[in-house]
């Protein structure tokens, strides 16, 4: 039986603008942007690791950043687990949900 397939949280901090665009083009193969350094990633947990070292591949560890929250499984991650203020955004593949 195959891991349930997880919703994370990825958000990253880095310094030099070449590696930061690598980056976003790396996770936007991967999932979805909700913010200019933060995307939304489903994944199997095989699929984080990979990504992870995908990412690690662009990023300078000693000044660059990247953070993974994981929000757990993605049939039972509710509105509550994010919030913000100001406009909702649409999360693919939740037709007519918003994360609030």
């Amino acid at each position: 039986m195959s891991e349930p397939v997880r919703r994370m949280l990825v958000a990253y901090d880095i310094t030099d603008d070449r590696r930061r665009d690598r980056v976003a083009v790396a996770l936007q193969e991967h999932g979805q942007r909700i913010q200019f350094s933060v995307f939304l990633v489903d994944g199997r947990p095989a699929s984080f690791i990979r990504l992870r070292a995908e990412l690690a591949g662009l990023i300078d560890p000693s000044v660059d950043t990247v953070m993974f929250c994981d929000l757990g499984p993605r049939e039972t991650v509710n509105k509550r687990v994010i919030s913000h203020i100001g406009a909702a955004k649409p999360v693919a593949g939740e037709s007519g949900s918003f994360i609030l």
